[in-house]
């Protein structure tokens, strides 16, 4: 599989860093590889964020909730 290229963002103050970081956890996940903060000058850092690809298999499968048929007309709290 191919290597997918890093998103680098280049002259972040240092008070975003943190928000940077945990939007790129967020929206990336499981296939987050690296995170690299480089000081750049003063106080304005290069965060480069690196993702990788997850193989088929390993992906988790959400599969949907299924009612079994003697609940699906029965109200909430009701009982037999």
């Amino acid at each position: 599989m191919p290597r997918r290229p890093a998103v680098i963002r280049q002259d972040i103050p240092l008070y975003l860093i943190p928000h940077l970081v945990l939007q790129g956890v967020r929206s990336h996940g499981e296939e987050l590889e690296r995170v690299i903060v480089q000081k750049t000058r003063c106080h304005f850092y290069t965060v480069s964020i690196r993702t990788r690809p997850i193989k088929r298999e390993l992906k988790v499968k959400h599969t949907p909730h299924v009612v079994p048929e003697a609940q699906k007309g029965k109200k909430a709290g009701e009982q037999e």
